[in-house]
């Protein structure tokens, strides 16, 4: 009897430390960051990732955090067992844009080493539509009489521009835009007029250029301000 509790008692010290050892692992094959390189502004982009369990146990993967609204992802499981592989898809909308970018997409799961795993990415944003300013300012606008500001709108691309018109919420605004075709590197001048009906210490509204751009055929300018007596 002696003999036989011995003998049980070897094979449970046996199996603790085996129990124990039995953990996940994620590992991102090729790495946890990424470079989307030069890229015009309204494009979509997407990178599919390799998820591999290099773990002795299940790996259960939780929420995927994107670091803003601009990047989307899917998954491809929940759990991987020891071994098995999954993906993960990375989308970036580089819509609101321009000059360099740098993000993180963030992987909750029950991973020995770290139960967060960030990946991270970057890009160049080009635009091709440059406007300077950035946006219509109208400072003290009086009330029932015209103001006018004129802006300027750059063809950086490498294709002839055409703007179409224009829309807006703004009722009181106007926007006179180009009717001959803008050749790459030209610029030309926007010329807008608000007539103001009333007395109002904000403004905050946008005006949608509407161009031939296949990659930017709206282009959103602010426009702020206020309006006085």
């Amino acid at each position: 009897m002696k003999q036989l509790v011995t003998r049980c008692a070897c094979v449970l010290l046996l199996a603790i430390p085996s129990a124990l050892s039995a953990q996940p692992k994620l590992t991102v094959t090729g790495g946890t960051s990424f470079d989307f390189g030069k890229i015009y502004r309204g494009e979509q982009f997407e990178r599919k990732l390799t998820l591999k369990n290099n773990g002795s146990d299940t790996l259960i993967l939780g929420d995927v955090q994107a670091s803003c609204g601009c990047t989307g992802t899917v998954l491809s499981s929940k759990r991987l067992a020891p071994g098995q592989e999954g993906s993960l898809l990375i989308k970036f909308n580089s819509k609101n844009f321009a000059g360099p970018v740098h993000k993180t997409v963030t992987i909750m799961s029950n991973s020995a080493e770290a139960e967060r795993t960030i990946v991270e990415f970057t890009a160049t944003v080009f635009d091709e539509i440059v406007m300077t300013p950035p946006q219509f300012w109208f400072k003290d606008a009086p009330v029932g009489k015209p103001s006018t500001l004129t802006i300027s709108l750059k063809n950086a691309g490498d294709d002839t521009l055409r703007v179409n018109g224009f829309r807006t919420m703004l009722k009181e605004f106007n926007l006179i835009v180009p009717k001959s075709p803008i050749a790459p590197g030209e610029a030309v001048n926007l010329v807008a007029t608000l007539t103001p009906a009333q007395v109002t210490s904000i403004i905050a509204d946008r005006v949608f250029i509407e161009t031939n751009n296949p990659r930017q055929p709206d282009v959103a300018v602010p426009v702020y301000g206020n309006v006085k007596p």
